[in-house]
């Protein structure tokens, strides 16, 4: 029998709305699925879309020119009409069986018009994958382990230069085994060369809605659309109305002008949204055969800006960062406020009318409530309060003192006592407000995990100094940070460790997400030494196109049950790794004579940006299922944007065992005002000599005062 049709595959992208075209003929529900096969070669099933008792198009799988590739496949007939072509592919081959260029199969989405303005011309006989080339690898939108329901554009030829257009829906469904492709059902029109939007399955008349607006959720300040899709023909008229909240009307007829655009077209556009704009919006669609109103009406809400808090416990003397973040739109203002009153810039305040609040040098005032009002106009829009919490500096234990003495980044104190079982439980930064995450699997105070403490040698932290449990092969046991953004080759990492056993291969202490495969931190070696240890080491991994990836072996264990202070020191030329812990003191240097095992060119350090999410118990960089987890707990890691020096480090050491570092108070003129620095401890200050003497519980190093009268200074370290 003389074949009549072929099927061809198109594209499209443009909406159609109101077009007009002669009847459609509809399948009904197809619903017939395809399982990859157990074996191949393999052939699909036939489709005779007009019902000329010629088959029009074939749908199923192939395996037999690249054996298990199970690629799912339309294909049009080939037949004897000059010219008849399959436009779009993937993997096509030749007569020969040898693989020709591969082409993205497209997914046209529901209401894309199909018709001429989107064939190209291809070689002829070619099957279409839809997610791999002829080689086996995934391009294009229908991916492997996942649910795709789209749309297929076809061309249909008499052989006298007719053509009619039509859909095919399929549902690619990779995330079962065996891998189903259904197809759900297909469609063509019966008048030549009009075209047919994708989804369409009736002749246009009065208008039909075939894509309701849909409720949305955004910030104030966002620019807002609703769309409808509608098919109409003559063409329809769109009237959108807004009504209040309760879905039930009265609705009232809305005309472009201020933030109002397209409230006569098929997308309705609010710019720059605020309180007034939350409402239930429907769209009323009509011609001259009829009308149709969107249901149920689409709700908008809009959230309040959201306040970005620093850690809510910080120490006097320590920088606040309050940010604010609101989507596009218009332009608004800010005003902060600290319990309800309005804040302005001055002193230790800046920032006080932009998106970010700065506040440094804390003091016991600062302590309270702290919001911000952003306007839009006349629409003002109060974000939520974020509370923050200032802790006098003679809480502070002796070893607290002594990190914060060296302005770390971050310090993660790792004594939070919230559940992280319960989801979303803070990891407070306690030093530059970039709170982490708990794993739902990580143990903590809440469930009375233990840090180093008087009662394992180490005075200088206080009797109840609670830490975090990991776990290994488990990818709810880690601490996720926010990206620290360093953009440094001198850095130091700091931490305490327990490890419950021999720690996996890679175990991350804390180390940087990756980004175009750079990573770097403190973890351990990849495999034992010849006693059996798993060695402390760093990484630091600058990416493919750099050829460089230090990975160093130091040598350096860090026993079972025992806790040990472990450090990298990163210089742009080298590293230094430290243990500190009951039996002594060890260190060892990555240098140009002993380079990273990994990296070519020398132990060459290239400045790393750090600007991805960190992680505290794991490397995420590599491995699976969490296997490259810290086996035991963690305690107090501190970053450090400075490569410290071994007597800073043992200056830290000291601190947690009870030895005070040496004391040397100064005192001097800035201007008129009088400066006082100190290293570590409290400052007392008393009119005489001799005393009384009092705890200046908020002041930090470097104090700055104003002369009045005489004042006597010590420092006292708990």
């Amino acid at each position: 029998m003389k074949r009549k049709h072929i099927v061809t595959l198109v594209s499209s992208s443009t909406l159609a709305s109101g077009m007009a075209h002669g009847a459609i003929l509809y399948s009904g529900p197809v619903n017939s699925a395809y399982p990859v096969p157990a074996s191949f070669p393999a052939t699909g099933d036939s489709f005779d879309m007009n019902g000329d008792g010629v088959y029009d198009f074939n749908l199923g799988w192939d395996g037999y020119q690249t054996p298990n590739s199970q690629k799912p496949y339309i294909v049009g007939y080939p037949n004897s009409i000059p010219g008849s072509t399959v436009l779009a592919r993937f993997g096509s081959f030749n007569n020969n069986g040898n693989a020709q260029t591969s082409y993205g199969l497209p997914i046209t989405p529901f209401g894309s018009l199909i018709d001429s303005n989107y064939l190209a011309a291809t070689p002829p006989g070619s099957y279409a994958y839809f997610n791999q080339d002829g080689n086996g690898n995934y391009t294009g939108d229908w991916q492997n382990s996942t649910l795709t329901e789209a749309y297929v554009g076809v061309e249909l030829w008499d052989g006298t230069g007719n053509t009619n257009y039509g859909w095919v829906r399929i549902i690619y469904d990779g995330t079962i085994s065996p891998k189903t492709l259904t197809l759900v059902d297909y469609a063509y029109e019966t008048n030549y060369f009009k075209g047919i939007v994708a989804g369409s399955t009736n002749e246009i008349g009065a208008p039909n809605i075939y894509s309701e607006p849909l409720s949305q959720t955004n910030g104030v300040g966002a620019n807002i659309q609703f769309s409808v899709t509608a098919l109409a023909s003559p063409a329809p008229i769109y009237h959108w109305q807004v009504g209040p909240t309760t879905g039930a009307g009265p609705y009232a007829n809305l005309a472009d002008g201020g933030t109002i655009s397209g409230s006569s077209t098929a997308i309705l556009t609010i710019n720059g949204a605020t309180a007034t704009n939350q409402a239930d919006y429907r769209v009323v669609i009509s011609n001259s055969l009829g009308a149709a109103t969107s249901s149920p009406p689409a709700k908008l809400t809009l959230i309040s800006p959201v306040v970005s808090p620093p850690a809510p416990v910080l120490f006097a003397g320590l920088t606040a960062n309050f940010n604010v973040t609101i989507t596009g739109g218009l332009t608004p203002t800010f005003q902060w406020q600290q319990n309800g009153t309005n804040l302005a810039n001055g002193g230790r305040i800046s920032g006080a009318t932009t998106r970010n609040l700065q506040i440094s040098n804390l003091q016991g005032t600062d302590a309270g409530s702290y919001d911000v009002v952003v306007n839009f106009g006349s629409s003002p829009a109060p974000s939520a309060v974020s509370v923050l919490k200032v802790l006098p500096v003679s809480q502070e234990n002796l070893y607290d003192a002594a990190v914060l003495a060296d302005t770390p980044v971050v310090y993660y104190r790792l004594n939070d006592i919230g559940n992280p079982s319960s989801n979303n439980v803070v990891a407070y930064d306690n030093a530059g407000g970039f709170n982490g995450i708990y794993g739902i699997d990580v143990t903590n105070g809440s469930a009375g995990v233990q840090g180093p403490g008087p009662t394992n040698g180490y005075p200088g932290f206080a009797a109840n100094n609670p830490a975090a449990f990991f776990s290994p092969a488990d990818t709810n046991s880690w601490i996720t940070l926010p990206p620290w953004n360093l953009n440094t080759n001198s850095v130091t990492f700091t931490a305490w460790v327990n490890p419950a056993a021999t720690e996996p291969g890679l175990a991350g202490i804390v180390m940087t997400g990756t980004t175009n495969n750079t990573y770097a931190g403190l973890d351990y070696y990849y495999q034992a030494d010849n006693n059996g240890n798993v060695n402390l080491a760093y990484q630091w991994n600058e990416g493919a196109g750099n050829d460089e990836d230090v990975f160093y072996q130091s040598a350096l264990p860090t026993p079972t049950g025992e806790w040990s202070f472990v450090a990298v020191a990163v210089t742009p030329t080298n590293a230094t790794l430290y243990v500190f812990n009951a039996q002594g003191t060890n260190s060892a240097v990555d240098s140009s004579a002993n380079a990273g095992i990994f990296d070519p060119n020398g132990s060459t350090n290239l400045v790393m940006p750090f600007n991805n999410p960190e992680y505290i118990g794991s490397d995420p960089n590599g491995g699976s299922f969490g296997s490259q987890n810290f086996n035991g707990t963690i305690s107090d890691v501190a970053v450090f944007n400075q490569t410290m020096s071994s007597d800073q480090l043992t200056t830290l050491y000291n601190a947690a065992l009870g030895v005070l570092p040496p004391l040397n108070l100064q005192i001097g003129l800035v201007g008129t005002n009088v400066q006082i620095t100190w290293p570590i401890g409290n400052l007392l200050q008393a009119t005489k000599v001799n005393g009384p003497w009092t705890t200046n519980t908020l002041a930090t190093s470097p104090y700055t005062v104003a002369p009045a009268g005489s004042m006597f200074y010590r420092v006292v370290v708990p």
